[in-house]
């Protein structure tokens, strides 16, 4: 490129920016990678903000825009509207939502600069796109480090290069990865192609096309592949059909351009082709693209995301809340609520979304998304932004310009079907630096540089504008600030908790199982001794052997105290990390699902006294400032079974109780208190397992009430009856809500295919506590969720009930009365028959379904037919 005047200094603090966007961010305080690169985003647009302030404060200001940039500051104000739902239904949330409402103005205040600064020089443009494409080079080549070696320029050794996530480089994600390469390959092309172009800069941006194409082949993202391809058709035709001076017509005949195109052209053929064999370049045949593309037709893929994208459209139309029709659930509300509406679509059509489950946190289609997030205001903003720049594109298509911005236009419209089309499928638009860069393109697309129909608006002074943008502009960095700092200190608790759970592993468990094997041994020896004369030879190296051991004992069991003294100072790093994270963003869920684990452990426990207890009630003790007492806001996008949330033995709290009774209450309260910070957690975060944790710990606290009754004054069993039995409900309440949430999905989450069983096995375990017709009630529930769901996921994958049969086969064993038997059985043979008849037919055509899983399947029927012969008797 060649020399040009003096870099303006709004325009050399942006190159800055992009240069930095993609890569700053603190390693080893890292969780989620785009979370850093927002606060850089915004403390840079800040700077910027009050250069312009120090500069244009008094003078008269023009902007330049076009209907574009009118639709996306309509997104924005959208965005800020769809508050009202988030203040209405989850007032806990409104920063969170506020925070993305904020950030979402630094985002349209960059499209106006970048369509008014950088349109006003073609060579700021250029400029803007070289630095971009020097970034790409770089995630490029630590990409291939990531796949070839998984090593990380940045987070050094990265893990198993065979593993498809390996490829994330400092973005973080192997499509986001794509993404962006598939955004700068377009550029990268331009700069090939480029008239009046050094031949060094030629050759180098030759390299960046095969080594980001290269990349984007590896990175194995299915929609990116196919945009891709899309965006050469469309730039093809475009160029093709675009109106050129002379000058261009002539530079395309020469042998130069011919050379250079076919230069690129062949990069692009050649790594496609050797992409489709086993080749040194994939890996040994580890990805094929042939294998990408037909995975396009993937049923299951196909499933997954209209799950995603259906639950986003029900969010929307959610009968309960007439709002989200206008305004939305509110900004970044899909991720809290997701789970919810993922359930109410699965409801609807089992057949078809029942093993479709993900764990969605975005709705994979930014449209959809912002339809339920932003209602149908939000989403016609971002319709007809993309209509309007469809149009402004063809318009400009057929303007004569000058001959690289011919050259480059239709190839900015490349890199336009790449965004979004990979926005039907993903969450691009969420992340830096992909965010920052498709801004940047579709800016400059339609600045005057291209667009001769650009408007301007005059601002007479200055400061109007930009003081208010700065106001906004500090208070997104404020909460950036908190988010970054938020996920540091949880990224260094989760260190510490793993670092506990290991020590507590070895300390509570594998060194005790040593001791045991060491004392065996020990035993043994010390009996063979009496077959020795003492000081006989073989009698002494008995003893020798013996003491040997007995020192391998106590070294174990210093260790053991050793590692139980380290474990407790692990809890206390990971509880205090955790604080702090809450303390910066109390919405940071992750950092309270794990505060709640360490409220309910052993260590937890032997570090307080019954004494603590009034503390407790109070909340005056450290770890007790993130639980909320009543949750504000619609109880039915949560999954608790009322507003209420804080629960306390305190109503039979009492000095006078036996010491058995203090240590039974006090384990309660400790399990109590995880449960508060779990409910507390989904009021930002909603994670699956944490149903079946709530379930299996109100379960303990059943059993503790249990035990407590044999402690406690005759006056206070009444009292301890109905905190039992509150906790029996909510047992089955929160059991009921794992199956309802996640009825399926043990293809994706195999852990999952218990859930019937062990809700079933904890509650057969309550018989001697409540009468077998409330149990046998529970269990017809439980019994009929499974059959059904074994059914719907047998269609699509496994559905095989024999865990579940088992047990009931042992409880049908375990009742005495006859009509209770009976009416057990016939619970068993309505609930579960059809799936026994869908995989008899399945046997009887031989079916892999049935073949696969032939023991499995002879085991379920044989319980299921012990059932029929009963009724039969």
């Amino acid at each position: 490129m060649e020399a040009n005047s003096k870099i303006p200094k709004d325009i050399f603090i942006f190159l800055a920016l992009f240069a930095l966007i993609p890569f700053l961010m603190i390693p080893n305080l890292v969780y989620e990678y785009s979370t850093q690169k927002h606060l850089v985003f915004a403390l840079f647009i800040v700077i910027i903000l009050f250069y312009y302030l120090i500069k244009y404060s008094q003078k008269t200001i023009f902007v330049n825009y076009t209907s574009s940039h009118i639709f996306l500051t309509f997104f924005s104000i959208a965005s800020f509207l769809s508050l009202i739902s988030v203040y209405i239904e989850n007032k806990h949330y409104f920063p969170s939502s506020l925070s993305v409402a904020l950030y979402i103005v630094l985002i349209v205040t960059f499209s106006y600069l970048v369509t008014t600064r950088f349109g006003r020089d073609f060579k700021f443009i250029e400029y803007g796109l070289f630095v971009f494409m020097i970034t790409g080079t770089i995630i490029a080549f630590d990409g291939l480090l990531n796949k070839f070696l998984g090593f990380d320029l940045f987070f050094g050794k990265y893990g198993d290069p065979s593993q498809r996530i390996a490829l994330r480089t400092t973005i973080g994600n192997p499509n986001f990865v794509s993404d962006y390469l598939a955004q700068l390959l377009p550029i990268s092309i331009y700069f090939t192609l480029r008239k009046n172009t050094n031949n060094y800069v030629r050759i180098y941006s030759l390299t960046n096309v095969f080594i980001m194409f290269w990349v984007i082949l590896l990175a194995q993202t299915r929609s990116i592949y196919l945009a891709t391809f899309l965006g050469l058709g469309f730039f093809l035709i475009c160029f093709a059909l675009s109106r050129k001076k002379e000058s261009l017509k002539s530079y395309i005949k020469t042998k130069e351009f011919k050379l250079w195109f076919v230069l690129v052209l062949s990069v692009l053929t050649f790594l496609f082709v050797v992409f489709n064999f086993e080749t040194p370049f994939n890996r040994g045949g580890e990805v094929l693209a042939s294998d990408r593309f037909a995975a396009m037709a993937s049923v299951s893929s196909w499933d997954e995301r209209t799950l995603s994208w259906l639950s986003a459209v029900e969010q929307f139309k959610d009968e309960n809340h007439r709002n989200h029709l206008i305004f939305g659930s509110g900004i970044n509300t899909y991720p809290v609520y997701a789970v919810h509406y993922l359930a109410e679509v699965q409801a609807k059509n089992p057949e078809r979304f029942l093993y479709a489950w993900n764990n969605f946190k975005r709705a994979h289609n930014d449209y959809l998304q912002a339809l339920g997030e932003t209602g149908i205001i939000g989403f016609l903003s971002i319709i007809l932004m993309l209509l309007s720049l469809v149009i402004i594109f063809f318009r400009t298509l057929r303007n004569e310009k000058d001959d690289n911005k011919t050259i480059l236009f239709p190839l900015l419209g490349w890199s336009a079907v790449v965004m979004v089309v990979h926005a039907f499928t993903e969450f691009a638009f969420h992340m830096h630096p992909n965010l920052i860069l498709s801004v940047f393109i579709l800016s400059s697309a339609v600045s005057q540089q291209f667009n001769p129909k650009v408007k301007q608006f005059k601002i007479n002074k200055g400061y109007f504008i930009i003081i208010p943008l700065i106001i906004i502009g500090i208070w997104s960095s404020f909460y950036k600030i908190k988010e970054s700092g938020s996920e540091a200190f949880f990224v260094k608790g989760n260190s510490e908790y793993n670092a506990m759970v290991s020590l507590l592993n070895a300390s509570d468990i594998q060194i005790p199982n040593i001791i045991r094997q060491l004392e065996s041994q020990k035993n043994i020896l010390q009996n063979q001794l009496f077959n020795y004369t003492p000081g006989s030879e073989n009698f002494q190296n008995i003893s020798r052997q013996i003491d040997q051991i007995q020192s391998e004992i106590n070294r174990y069991e210093n260790l053991k105290i050793d590692y139980s003294s380290q474990a407790k100072q692990k809890y206390d790093n990971a509880f205090n990390y955790f604080e702090k994270s809450l303390n910066y963003n109390p919405n940071f869920g992750k950092s309270s699902f794990y505060m709640a684990q360490l409220l309910t452990s052993n260590i937890r426990q032997n570090s307080l006294n019954y004494g603590d207890l009034e503390k407790i009630f109070n909340k005056n003790i450290n770890g007790y400032n993130f639980m909320v007492d009543e949750f504000e806001g619609a109880i039915d996008l949560m999954p608790f079974p009322d507003k209420y949330l804080r629960d306390t033995v305190e109503t039979i709290y009492s000095d006078s109780l036996n010491d058995d009774a203090k240590e039974i209450l006090l384990k309660i309260q400790t399990l109590y208190d995880g449960i508060n910070q779990l409910e507390y957690a989904y009021i930002s975060f909603n994670e699956k397992n944490a149903y079946r944790l709530i379930g299996r710990i109100y379960y303990n606290i059943v059993i503790l009430y249990e035990q407590l009754k044999d402690y406690v004054p005759s006056d206070m069993i009444e009292q301890v009856k109905k905190l039992q039995n509150d906790a029996y409900l909510n047992f089955h309440h929160w059991e009921q809500q794992a199956i309802y949430i996640l009825p399926g999905g043990w293809n994706r989450f195999p852990e999952w295919e218990d859930v019937y069983h062990e809700y079933l096995l904890l509650t057969a375990r309550l018989m001697n506590i409540y009468p077998f017709q409330e149990i046998i009630k529970r269990i017809d529930y439980i019994t009929q969720k499974e059959g059904q769901a074994d059914y719907y996921m047998a269609l699509k994958f496994r559905g095989i009930p024999d865990n579940s049969l088992k047990l009931l086969n042992e409880i049908y064993s375990l009742l005495q009365n006859n009509e209770l038997k009976k009416q057990l059985a016939e619970i068993v043979v309505e609930n579960y028959k059809e799936v026994y008849e869908y995989y008899k037919e399945m046997k009887e055509i031989g079916s892999p379904k049935y073949l696969n899983y032939e023991s499995r399947v002879e085991t379920f029927f044989s319980e299921y037919e012990f059932f029929t012969r009963r009724l039969l008797n």
